[in-house]
């Protein structure tokens, strides 16, 4: 397999967290090691490259340019190449090399092969440094036994069984399930997550405590302890959850509340960093209200309807983060008893809070808290009827994924994430998409088609010349009586094909050039290249000598003296 390539890179493409940081993660990047020289010693270490979408390659190879451009597979959400060089186009492959081989063997003829690594530039290191020169976390791939496990996301915690993991971290296996290799998807919100894809239908989901329990209820890869296939006590994600643990350490005291810069760090980091959806008004009233009242205790979530509209409807997620950026502001859940009970948390601002903790505890003890129960009621048949009807349109739509997507988008935003996965089986990615959908063409709307753009790179002039040209009896011969599949009739060329392009350069001297001239010509499929076949007449000339060579055989096995045998090839 050749190696030797000069590699430039000419777009850089873009990186798109659906595709680089979500579930297909694995097929976007490209695990490759490389060799550190210092003055002590040379060390291995291994690092992983992004296919960008709409990333553009040139290789030169033998005095020849080829452009590679990386594209999506929106079905299979894999990343395609395609692969151009003097009007030859390798259609879309799967790898780099399947894309340069075919193009390289429509240019030259013949079968070289040729690195997919190496022509896309990925052992050039001024490529690969300029591909993640904007990119703070890259994804680890993590081998064990037979086993790739590719930890996408991070996310940390205080959360002792967790080692430092937390909501937001998400990693990816490929193992049989129920005979078939299906994709396991692990993440941490509140709890640990499990969720089994095969052919993008979930088959599987779980919610534990442990990453341990988790893979206990499942009883698969038995051998292995659920902390390693979820990625987390590897090396490299220990060494980036404290990396992220020492960058995430912006807290305060609610003595620096009237310090708007102070706050303002604490929501940026808390708050917007996690995409949540902002209905709110100004949320530093929150905080201020809180730091001007006498009574250090609050109740939550019933504060935040101080910034947000009064009939809102919060999510989990979005609850996490406004408990998260409390703990960051320096206060503390005194709550007296555990959420699953009531829907009402107890927060105190107070820097010692064991005497708030304390007083709650006797009034809860006492019977003097007015709490709500948690209801769990059964659902209704009405609703029982639509969850059902709405899994089946998700089940039996013949539109693939953007058909489920569009369907989902209808409620995608009136539903928490769990709910949704909980009655249509479906994932986190594919709630996500809807509700993306939902917001860029409206619930349930079709999406809006981008206009096409036909862009002709060879001026009108110069293919009227080439009509003409090709239209001239000295040039080439008409057939009287075949056609091609367009209808236009067989032109058979008189002379070959370099000695046409001479003639041509001297009648049209400012006329398109050899390239694509040449190009042209192949494409054309009523203008034939004709061999001299040994005055043959025109239908033996299209079919060539083998015909006559057979029938000289077969005379020559069925004549056997010499005299009865007569053939001429004319």
């Amino acid at each position: 397999m050749k190696s030797h390539a000069t590699v430039t890179l000419l777009a850089k493409g873009d990186i798109l967290e659906e595709l680089h940081y979500g579930i297909y993660a694995r097929y976007w990047w490209e695990p490759r090691q490389f060799d550190q020289t210092t003055e002590i010693n040379t060390q291995t270490s291994i690092k992983s490259i992004p296919y960008r979408v709409y990333m553009s390659i040139n290789c030169c190879l033998n005095n020849s340019d080829f452009a590679i451009t990386v594209l999506n597979d929106k079905q299979t959400h894999k990343p395609v190449f395609r692969c151009l060089c003097d009007g030859k186009d390798s259609g879309i492959q799967q790898t780099a090399s399947a894309a340069i081989n075919n193009t390289y063997r429509q240019v030259f003829g013949n079968k070289t092969e040729y690195s997919g690594m190496v022509v896309m530039g990925f052992d050039d290191e001024t490529i690969t440094h300029e591909l993640l020169s904007d990119i703070s976390f890259v994804p680890i791939f993590i081998r064990i036994d037979r086993i790739l496990i590719v930890v996408s996301q991070i996310g940390i915690s205080s959360h002792e069984d967790y080692y430092g993991a937390g909501p937001g971290f998400l990693s990816t296996l490929i193992t049989k399930y129920k005979g078939k290799q299906s994709l396991f998807v692990q993440s941490i919100e509140n709890k640990c997550n499990l969720d089994i894809y095969n052919e993008n239908i979930n088959q599987y989901h779980n919610e534990e405590i442990t990453p341990n329990e988790i893979w206990r209820s499942i009883n698969i890869l038995k051998k292995f302890d659920g902390m390693v296939l979820f990625g987390i006590t590897n090396l490299y994600v220990q060494q980036e959850l404290e990396k992220l643990a020492k960058n995430n350490s912006i807290t305060c005291t609610s003595n620096d509340w009237n310090n708007i810069d102070i706050l303002n760090l604490v929501f940026k980091q808390h708050i917007k960093t996690r995409k949540i959806s902002s209905p709110f008004s100004d949320w530093t009233k929150l905080f201020t209200n809180w730091y001007k009242q006498n009574n250090t205790i609050i109740q939550f979530p019933d504060i935040l309807f101080q910034i947000y509209p009064t009939n809102y409807h919060f999510q989990e997620k979005e609850l996490g983060a406004w408990r998260a950026m409390l703990r960051a502001s320096g206060c503390t859940n005194i709550t007296p008893f555990t959420k699953k009970q009531y829907m009402i948390e107890f927060w105190t601002k107070a820097s010692n809070p064991s005497s708030d903790r304390d007083n709650l505890i006797n009034l809860y003890e006492s019977g003097m808290l007015l709490l709500i129960e948690k209801k769990f009621s059964q659902p209704d048949s009405d609703s029982e009827i639509f969850w059902k009807s709405l899994q089946k349109a998700l089940e039996i739509n013949k539109r693939g994924i953007d058909g489920k997507i569009r369907i989902l988008s209808i409620i995608a935003e009136d539903f928490t994430y769990k709910k949704l996965k909980e009655k249509l089986k479906v994932g986190n990615n594919i709630v996500n998409s809807a509700r993306k959908y939902a917001r860029l063409y409206g619930p349930g709307a079709s999406n809006l088609i981008k206009t096409k753009r036909t862009i002709k790179r060879m001026s009108e002039i110069k293919e009227k010349q080439f009509l003409m040209f090709f239209q001239d009896r000295s040039i080439v011969t008409q057939s009287s009586y075949q056609v091609d599949k367009n209808g236009l009739p067989i032109l058979y060329m008189r002379d070959q094909k370099t000695k046409l392009w001479k003639k041509f350069e001297e009648t049209f001297p400012n006329g398109m050039k050899k390239t694509s001239f040449m190009g042209r010509l192949a494409n054309c499929t009523n203008i034939k290249y004709r061999d001299d076949m040994g005055g043959l007449c025109l239908t033996c000339n299209d079919y060539g000598y083998t015909p006559f060579e057979s029938l000289i055989a077969i005379a020559h096995n069925t004549f056997l003296q010499k005299d009865q045998l007569y053939i001429t090839k004319n």
